[in-house]
């Protein structure tokens, strides 16, 4: 949504003359929706084996970087 889109929405509703509970009611729901949408999901153990195994096979397969090469390669884009 564009700036100009969520300032329109927040006229909108500061123009319904809304009182300090509704208010409030309003700012809890968002913030409620934000701390959700931000929460960490679990992985299922199915998740976390899929994971697994294919890192096991990019590992076989040569397609990997170790640390030390991760260090170097984030320290020269930084530069």
């Amino acid at each position: 949504m564009t700036t100009t889109a969520l300032q329109n929405v927040w006229q909108t509703i500061l123009g319904f003359n809304l009182s300090t509970a509704n208010k409030r009611w309003i700012a809890d729901h968002l913030y409620e929706q934000v701390r959700e949408e931000e929460s960490l999901k679990p992985y299922t153990m199915e998740e976390i084996d899929t994971m697994l195994h294919e890192a096991e096979e990019d590992y076989v397969a040569g397609r990997y970087h170790t640390n030390d090469e991760v260090f170097k390669r984030k320290h020269t884009i930084a530069e």
